[in-house]
Parts: structure tokens; sequence; C-alpha cells
């Protein structure tokens, strides 16, 4: 999960635990963070691998379509599924995503909301055939 704001990180890690996903949640702070851990990944089989990667966009350092466009030239990780969690409604990165191939979840404005993320993110891996 490549998120800046703590409060969301941790409304996501709750919304995985409420639909009991079988995933091991990684956080990074910032794009250049998150870019970090995947070429980590790229280069060394010990590391952890992403299977999947919920990003914001707003991130620090480097940009969530930025982090989107390096994944997608990787070779190891350009198929991975990516779920862009962003308090931005605009049409223009709804469409940037899915040039990308990437999922969109607006963060609401209401706790209850915010854990259908949960639901979301095991249709997205069953459609995917990673659950």
């Amino acid at each position: 999960m490549a998120e800046d704001n703590l409060p969301d990180a941790l409304l996501v890690r709750e919304a995985i635990r409420l639909e009991n996903l079988p995933l091991e949640v990684h956080m990074a702070a910032d794009g250049q963070a998150a870019l970090a851990f995947i070429a980590r990944a790229e280069a060394d089989q010990d590391a952890p691998c992403p299977q999947v990667l919920l990003l914001d966009l707003n991130l620090p350092k480097v940009d969530g379509f930025e982090v989107l466009r390096q994944l997608r030239a990787s070779h190891r990780f350009q198929s991975i599924p990516v779920l862009i969690v962003s308090s931005s409604d605009s049409p223009g990165d709804r469409s940037q995503a899915e040039e990308f191939g990437a999922g969109y979840f607006r963060k609401p404005p209401s706790y209850e909301e915010f854990l259908k993320l949960g639901v979301v993110l095991k249709e997205m891996l069953q459609d995917k055939g990673i659950l």
C-alpha cells in the first residue's frame, strides 16, 4: 500500500481485515518508498513481493501515477492488480487509471462507506484469480 495519510492507511487495513482477505500489508508512506519497495522485490528473490498494489494518487516525493507508470514498465510487476484509493473524483484521474488497467475507489467521507473498500478489493482479486 502506498498511502501518506495514516488514518486512511488504518482504514484500509481495517477494510481488509473485515473481509478476511489473506493479505500481508506493507506500507510505503510516499511514492519514492513505493518505488524502492518494488525495485527491491525485483532485485531480491527473498524480499516481499507485491501481489496487489493499493495506491493513493496524491503522494509526496513521487505521485501515484508516476508509481503506476513505473510499475507498468516493470517486467516482473507490469500485470499485478492495482487499485487506486484516492480522494480525487476527477474524471481525468479515473480515465488515466483505466488506461493503466487500474481499478478506482474514491475515498468517501464516512467510515462505513470507506470500509466498502474491502468488498471492492475482494471482488477485484477474485476477478484476477488471486483469491
